[in-house]
């Protein structure tokens, strides 16, 4: 009996020891609530427009919402290529505001499907930035064949006809309102196409090799009855050729800075040559006055070929300091190029 009282009395000494140990070295630690935070919440992160066609752009809205219990505030929308925020309001929402995100997309003349991004920053925690996007399905309903030309060169007052056949892919007739040159260089007018049933025409194109020798990229957009975009555009491209043809018709000249570089002696100084040539078999060439407005540039011509082809050597005198624009110019025995005038433009690339 007394053994079993001692041991009642020590099992309830280890007890409180045990209870007075943990209230000694195991404070108790109140839960820190979690702070105040914004969320947003958008009805949608993908808008699709589904198919479309015959049209210059797009436009949608999305919808978002403060879900959080703080402030939301809005940054500056970063849109992707080919598409604009035209808005965000409002761009500070309390919790359980609601703001709109309208935005653009430019979409004319391309064909396919499209998608594009928007990245919408904020100061929502869990999600700082949120990614949107917007597909369009861009339906072609005009075919032309063919839609591009490359004429290769062009002899100045000489006419090229060119021919495109359009057919109208959805069934319906094909009525043309107008056709719209891109300049003076191009004419154009539409003919039936006999057995079609009305879908189709053919856009008979002239081009005109006047005005100053060049690079064409022209074009011809086609418009159809009741849309104001064009429906199709066919390009033109090619070169119209004077008297006298230039292999480079400006001079871009990269030029490495020598200011930490010992000098270098008028020999190893870099030169540029650029080949003046005649078009025309019933005339000679004649070149004089060959000048620069460069002062730290002399020119020399060099003949290749009496009458046909010569060089025009241009080099430095000394190794610039700084990029500089000006021009090479001669003087022809031709009508329609009297004068002629070589851009140049001397770039100095500093040093690593």
């Amino acid at each position: 009996m007394k053994r079993q009282l001692l041991a009642a009395i020590v099992m309830a000494l280890a007890t409180v020891g045990v209870a007075r140990a943990d209230g000694t070295n195991t404070p108790a630690v109140a839960a820190t609530p979690p702070a105040a935070a914004p969320k947003i919440q958008f009805n949608k992160t993908v808008y699709d427009f589904g198919t479309t066609s015959l049209v210059d752009s797009v436009t949608g809205t999305f919808t978002y919402q403060n879900v959080g219990v703080a402030d939301l505030k809005m940054s500056k929308p970063q849109p992707s290529c080919g598409c604009t925020v035209a808005s965000v309001k409002p761009d500070v929402l309390k919790p359980g505001d609601k703001g709109e995100l309208v935005f653009t997309v430019r979409v004319g003349g391309q064909r396919g499907r499209l998608e594009k991004h928007i990245t919408v920053p904020s100061n929502d925690p869990a999600s700082p930035t949120v990614s949107l996007s917007i597909k369009i399905e861009m339906k072609q309903i005009l075919e032309a064949t063919p839609q591009q030309f490359a004429l290769g060169s062009l002899r100045q007052g000489a006419t090229t006809n060119l021919s495109v056949v359009l057919r109208r892919t959805d069934g319906q007739k094909l009525v043309v309102a107008k056709t719209e040159p891109s300049s003076k260089f191009l004419t154009a007018h539409v003919e039936p196409v006999e057995g079609s049933d009305g879908q189709s025409v053919k856009l008979v194109i002239d081009a005109h090799a006047d005005g100053a020798p060049r690079a064409i990229n022209e074009n011809v957009k086609v418009f159809l009855d009741g849309i104001s975009q064009p429906a199709v555009t066919v390009l033109v491209n090619g070169r119209l050729l004077g008297d006298v043809v230039l292999d480079h018709e400006q001079l871009y000249w990269p030029i490495t800075d020598s200011s930490h570089t010992p000098a270098q002696d008028a020999q190893s100084l870099p030169v540029r040559r650029i080949t003046v040539s005649s078009s025309r078999s019933d005339q000679p060439l004649q070149i004089t006055n060959l000048s620069t407005s460069l002062t730290n540039l002399t020119v020399e011509l060099v003949t290749v070929e009496t009458g046909k082809v010569y060089n025009v050597v241009a080099k430095l005198t000394e190794s610039p300091k700084q990029s500089e624009r000006g021009t090479i110019s001669f003087d022809t025995n031709t009508s329609v190029q009297p004068k002629i005038f070589i851009p140049v433009t001397i770039i100095v690339l500093k040093a690593p």
